[in-house]
């Protein structure tokens, strides 16, 4: 199985927009700070039907895993996490999320998103 990376889905297909998990969040925090990510297609939603959805979307910082949420073809492929920054002495640091959305017919797709911490 490949993943494939995007790193921005301003130009790309329907069919790269409807698999790739953007993450929507601030792009500065505070050290210790506990905010808000949403994960969510690129602007092209994917059908969610018997047979074709997207199975599993997960949530990475570097190499720590953060979260993962199954999904069946009832759900809405897009997920709301609330997680805390890497607490005092990382100021001035910057954190990289990766997060993944797998479908059950087209594999993993990926994205990354560096955060700055103040």
């Amino acid at each position: 199985m490949s993943c494939i990376d995007a790193k921005t889905m301003v130009e790309g297909t329907d069919f790269e927009k409807k698999h790739t998990p953007m993450i929507e969040c601030k792009d500065t925090v505070k050290a210790g700070e506990i905010f808000e990510v949403k994960i969510h297609t690129a602007g092209v939603e994917h059908p969610m039907e018997d047979g074709h959805f997207i199975q599993f979307i997960g949530l990475r910082m570097g190499d720590l895993p953060l979260a993962r949420v199954d999904l069946t073809q009832y759900a809405k492929p897009e997920v709301v996490f609330y997680i805390k920054a890497p607490s005092e002495g990382h100021e001035g640091s910057v954190m990289k999320l990766t997060s993944y959305m797998y479908c059950n017919l087209h594999g993993i797709w990926k994205y990354e998103k560096e955060i700055k911490i103040e």
